[in-house]
C-alpha cells in the first residue's frame, strides 16, 4: 500500500529504541563500561505529515577503574553508577518523495534526572561523590528518510544535525563524569546515523 496511509491527519505512530554498550580496556590499567537505555516514544498525526508527541528515555550504566600504581605496588579502585530518567516533546513532519518513501525532519526537547552513586577504594587520599543528583536538558533537530515496506511498518535512518546539551549538578560534579556542563554539536562534525522502527496504526 502506498506510504500516504500511514502519516494521515487522526493516525498515531509509536517507536523507541533499546541500547546495550560495553568496553574494556587493559594497558596495563583496566576500566570496564557498561550501559543500558530503552527509549519509547509516541506521536499523534494532528494534520497530514505533522505528528506531534512524546519521547522518554531511561538508562543505567556502570564505570570500573582499576589502577595499579607500580612504583608503590598499590591498586586502587573506583566505581560509579548512574541513572537517568528523561522525557519531552517531540514534533516531526514527514515529506513525500515516492510510494513508501518519505523524507522527515524532527525537533525534540527533553529535561532528564540523572543520579550518580561513586565509592572508591585504595591508599590513595581521594574523595567519592556518592548520591550525586543532577539536570540534564537537551534539545535536537534530526533529518531522515522513513521507508514503508508494509501500511504500519516504518524503517528510519537518520543522523543528528544539531543538538544542545546541558547539565545542572546540584552540589559538586562527579569526578568521573567525561562530559562537558555544556555543549553544543552540529552533525557533520559528529557524525552518528541511527537506525529505528515505528509502528503506525
Amino acid at each position: 500500500m502506498g506510504a500516504t496511509a500511514q502519516t494521515e491527519k487522526g493516525d498515531n505512530l509509536i517507536g523507541g529504541s533499546f541500547s546495550i554498550s560495553s568496553s574494556k580496556m587493559e594497558s596495563p590499567n583496566y576500566e570496564k563500561r557498561n550501559s543500558y537505555g530503552i527509549n519509547p516514544s509516541y506521536a499523534h498525526f494532528f494534520s497530514k505529515n505533522l505528528a506531534i508527541g512524546l519521547i522518554a528515555g531511561a538508562n543505567y550504566s556502570k564505570n570500573i577503574n582499576n589502577n595499579f600504581d607500580s612504583y608503590y605496588n598499590i591498586t586502587s579502585t573506583r566505581t560509579s553508577k548512574q541513572k537517568s530518567f528523561s522525557v519531552g516533546p517531540v514534533v516531526r513532519y514527514y515529506v513525500d518523495i515516492v510510494d513508501k518513501l518519505k523524507a522527515f525532519g524532527q525537533v525534540s526537547g527533553t529535561i532528564g534526572f540523572l543520579k550518580t552513586d561513586e565509592t572508591y577504594t585504595g591508599n590513595y587520599n581521594y574523595n567519592p561523590t556518592p548520591n550525586t543528583k543532577f539536570t540534564q536538558y537537551n534539545a535536537s533537530i534530526r533529518p531522515g528518510l522513513a521507508f514503508f515496506p508494509t501500511k504500519k511498518l516504518g524503517i528510519e535512518l537518520g543522523f543528528s544535525l544539531l543538538s544542545y546539551n546541558k547539565i545542572d549538578y546540584k552540589g559538586d560534579a562527579p569526578a568521573n563524569t567525561w562530559y562537558d556542563a555544556e555543549a553544543f554539536d552540529f552533525g557533520f562534525n559528529t557524525f552518528n546515523p541511527f537506525l529505528g522502527f515505528n509502528f503506525h496504526f
